[in-house]
């Protein structure tokens, strides 16, 4: 599972990036941009937007900060790879949600090249299935956290995702 860490953890830190980067065009241009002679700021359906994804991004660094210690610090593998995939999934998710508030708040020039919102869109899409799929991180994190609340035999743990390397024409495991 080691190997993947470096790359799980890049990609939710990149995430973040990227959605900091939407928010902050998000948040500029909803304070220049008037409607009915107010900066569109001051409607709520725009400044929800910028209130639920400051949110999400503060979440997904709590996230990844704590899978960094996490590792860092020497925690069970088990667990530490459980953290990672979760931070992972989270970070890419909540940017994507972000990115594409910052889409609504811009409106139609979001989806031109005036502004970074188009390449940010999809950009974001992309490390969402970089270093393995949020679906696959779902099977990591049911699959730690079953056997870490169970314990008992494999069986128990919900499945993971190494039994599958062969399948997809690769004899290494997909997660070490």
């Amino acid at each position: 599972y080691r190997m993947m860490i470096p790359e799980r953890m890049t990609s939710a830190a990149g995430a973040i990036g990227m959605g900091q980067a939407a928010l902050e065009v998000a948040t500029r241009y909803s304070d220049r941009r008037k409607a009915f002679g107010e900066q569109i700021r001051r409607f709520q359906a725009v400044s929800f937007k910028i209130a639920d994804s400051v949110t999400l991004l503060d979440a997904a660094r709590g996230l990844v900060y704590g899978a960094a210690r996490s590792v860092d610090g020497g925690d069970d593998p088990a667990r530490s790879r459980r953290l990672v995939s979760e931070a992972k999934r989270f970070a890419t998710d909540a940017a994507w949600q972000v990115v594409n508030h910052a889409m609504q708040v811009l409106g139609g020039i979001g989806y031109t090249n005036v502004y970074p919102i188009e390449r940010l869109l999809r950009d974001t899409r992309l490390i969402m299935i970089w270093t393995g799929t949020n679906e696959v991180m779902d099977l990591i994190i049911q699959h730690e956290y079953y056997k870490e609340l169970l314990g008992g035999p494999p069986e128990a743990w919900g499945r993971d995702v190494e039994p599958d390397a062969p399948e997809a024409g690769s004899a290494e495991k997909v997660y070490e």
